[in-house]
């Protein structure tokens, strides 16, 4: 068999080594674990710390970190041992795929692996014995399965922890290897720490809430805060620009006497080493330097004091734009961070124009390469200005590593980091690394308290409105003066709930810029579109159905749809008009409504199914399926003269005919538009209104 990785598949130069057989003595420890683009080992086995980030890793993978060196000194022959069996374990997890199906674990799984593999090395240490001797071990075997009891909810390494037991029995099996293999758990015992891992993963579940609704106060904040302030950073971008590429190559700018010269001087011959500079210059003060950019305002608005100020707020610019192409798309982190720097086009679907999208990757349903082939996300306007800023920033960014005259790759994420960012490493799929910082939790608390999004008690109130059984006052994470805890797993659930209620939510804000974003939404989603196939199945043809967007937005129309439409309809107590009107007042009065309407929850199911659709229009309501053949941008509507999908209510059409009253005093007598609505108001007064007003 061969020993490789299967969760990227990189190019051969840069790939892993490959082996076929592990020997009495181990894991050659100059066996290569990642490659530079160059080709160039960058980590092996032997190294504290293996830096997969090229394949696709969020972080690289240390194997020291469980000891702690500032209580206990530095590490000793035991800790030694424990880390090198942690490390053999990992590889494994990584190389070894027979156990799990001819697949590699995941980088999302490995990272997990490594805190179950921290907790078991230091109760080991505890007991002063090898990882090797833990299945023999009853004081081992006793605080595992005790730990495993105990674990609080919310835990989310089971399923690592599973993998991690079924997998080390399974390698005692494999011939191809021949070195010590931890057991962990006894093979008599093993059923039932399994057994117990499944009763808390059950339990968990079963405990497991619901990401919270963002406040629509609070949304509406997050929103307009973002916008107002990336729009007072827009007019000055290029001047920041222009300075940065300048800083980069004057030593002298920026600088009041000979010791800054000297600290810019070593910045900028990173770019320009063969460049001679003469130390008797004249010197621009940083003040000097802001003016003659034109960003003395700007600067002394934002607080920018020097180039490390500038980086932290062109990362405090960009957490802005992660916010807003969350709210305006409902994309997952990881999905935002690999989008492409030109993400944004616009496509025409039948019936509905030229309707913006972003181009992402699914990283879950990858099998070539860490991403999947590119896919789309519905967006609106703001979506699309957040990701123009975005780009700017990112532009900014690229200069400070990179002289002026250097062509910008056409190859980049969309959030690059610096070339020269220790924290990152190249990425295999663009020129630049993915920057880290805009998704760190320390800049979204920054960027949370910037926007103001202190919880008050009218954001509680309306959370128990939408939320009544989850105890609001007992968590002390949404205590009123509190920042609210802001997650990207919320702005989904909020996007889907929002867009779909864009006509219902109290706040201006979101009413009108969801309003747009549900609008793209149905076109894009609808059963016609062309977008459809993209985001029902993923590439190897399976349902994406887990966690979508999609599936959230379609569950929260088809909900609220069925409430409307029971309020309006089935709980009316006017008399229904209309061919369908007419049909479901008789089926009223008989008692006789078919299933799908005697409660909303039928409803709401024949709605997912596509048995059933309903919309509301300014005279009651409609079922047409599909978009309405018959509607044009005119002052009367088609709806009431014989339409077969129409519901006609009495107390809209009164407002109806009133409105078409109003309209005619603007009219000549003798135009044919005055002449059009006095015949439909007529029309509709005799036929649903005056009969009505006869009977009673």
């Amino acid at each position: 068999m061969a020993f490789q990785m299967h969760c990227s598949n990189p190019n051969p130069l840069i790939a892993p080594d490959v082996v076929d057989f592990i020997h009495q003595a181990g894991i050659n420890p100059e066996y290569v674990i990642s490659r530079r683009k160059d080709g160039k080992p960058l980590s092996r086995f032997k190294d504290k710390i293996w830096d997969c980030r090229i394949y696709g890793a969020q972080s690289a993978f240390t194997f020291e970190s469980w000891w702690d060196t500032k209580a206990k000194g530095p590490m000793d022959t035991l800790a030694h041992t424990l880390t090198d069996e942690i490390k053999t374990i990992f590889w494994l997890s990584m190389f070894e795929t027979t156990a799990n199906a001819e697949r590699s674990r995941g980088f999302a799984h490995l990272s997990q692996l490594t805190s179950n593999l921290r907790a078991m090395a230091k109760i080991a240490h505890t007991l002063r014995i090898r990882l090797a001797e833990a299945h023999t071990n009853a004081q081992f075997q006793i605080a595992l399965r005790s730990s495993i009891a105990s674990v609080q909810p919310g835990f989310g390494s089971y399923n690592q922890l599973v993998g991690l037991l079924k997998d080390t029995a399974f390698w005692q099996q494999v011939e191809a290897i021949e070195c010590d293999v931890p057991r962990l758990v006894p093979e008599d015992g093993l059923i039932d720490v399994l057994s117990l891992l499944q009763q808390k993963i059950i339990a968990n579940l079963d405990q497991r809430e619901q990401f919270p609704l963002i406040p629509t106060r609070l949304f509406g904040n997050l929103i307009s805060g973002a916008l107002a302030q990336l729009e007072a950073a827009e007019p000055y971008l290029p001047h920041i620009e222009a300075y940065i590429k300048a800083a980069y190559a004057d030593p002298a700018l920026g600088a009041s006497n000979r010791k800054q010269y000297r600290n810019n001087l070593r910045r900028i011959r990173r770019l320009y080493p063969d460049h001679e500079y003469q130390f008797n210059v004249e010197f621009v003060s940083l003040d000097n330097a802001f003016e003659r950019f034109n960003l003395s305002a700007y600067a002394k608005q934002v607080h920018l004091s020097g180039l490390r100020t500038f980086e932290a707020h062109i990362t405090h610019l960009h957490v802005l734009c992660v916010f807003l192409i969350h709210a305006f798309s409902g994309l997952r982190t990881s999905e935002v961070r690999v989008m492409p720097f030109e993400p944004a086009v616009h496509s025409n679907v039948n019936g509905f124009g030229s309707l913006p999208v972003l181009i992402s990757h699914l990283k879950k349903f990858s099998k070539s390469g860490n991403y999947s082939r590119p896919l789309v996300w519905a967006t609106s306007k703001e979506g699309l200005y957040a990701v123009k800023i975005a780009q700017q920033l990112t532009r900014i960014k690229w200069f400070r590593s990179n002289r002026p005259e250097k062509d910008i790759p056409s190859n980049l994420p969309l959030f690059a980091a610096n070339s020269d960012d220790v924290r990152s490493t190249p990425n295999i799929h663009y020129e630049l690394p993915i920057a880290p910082a805009p998704f760190f939790t320390r800049n979204w608390r920054t960027a949370i308290e910037s926007l103001k999004l202190t919880i008050e008690a009218e954001d509680i109130e309306e959370l128990r409105m939408f939320d009544a059984f989850r105890e609001w006052d007992e968590n002390p994470d949404f205590a009123v003066g509190q920042l609210w805890p802001l997650s990207s797993h919320q702005f989904r659930r909020s996007v889907a709930v929002y867009a779909s209620r864009s006509g219902m939510v109290s706040l201006p804000t979101l009413k009108t810029q969801f309003k747009h974003l549900s609008e793209v939404m149905t076109a894009l989603y609808s059963e016609n579109s062309t977008y459809a196939q993209n985001f029902l199945i993923d590439e190897n043809g399976k349902p994406i159905a887990d966690g979508s967007v999609l599936m959230s937005f379609r569950d929260a129309v088809a909900f609220n749809t069925s409430v409307r439409f029971h309020e309006q309809v089935i709980q009316s107590e006017k008399q229904l008009n209309g061919a369908i009107g007419d049909q479901i007042q008789r089926a009223k009065n008989n008692n006789s409504l078919p299933k799908m309407f005697i409660s909303r929850e039928e409803t709401e199911k024949a709605l997912r199914q596509g048995r059933f659709s309903f919309r509301e229009t300014p005279v009651g309501g409609c079922v047409c399926k599909s978009s309405c053949p018959h509607f044009a941008v005119d002052v009367v509507l088609p709806c009431t003269n014989g339409c077969q999908e129409a519901i006609l209510e009495k107390g809209k059409l009164e407002k109806y005919v009133e409105s078409l009253r109003f309209d005619m005093e603007a009219l000549s007598l003798n135009s044919r538009p005055y002449k059009l609505i006095a015949k439909e108001i007529d029309f509709v007064t005799s036929t649903y209104l005056q009969p009505a007003d006869a009977e009673l």
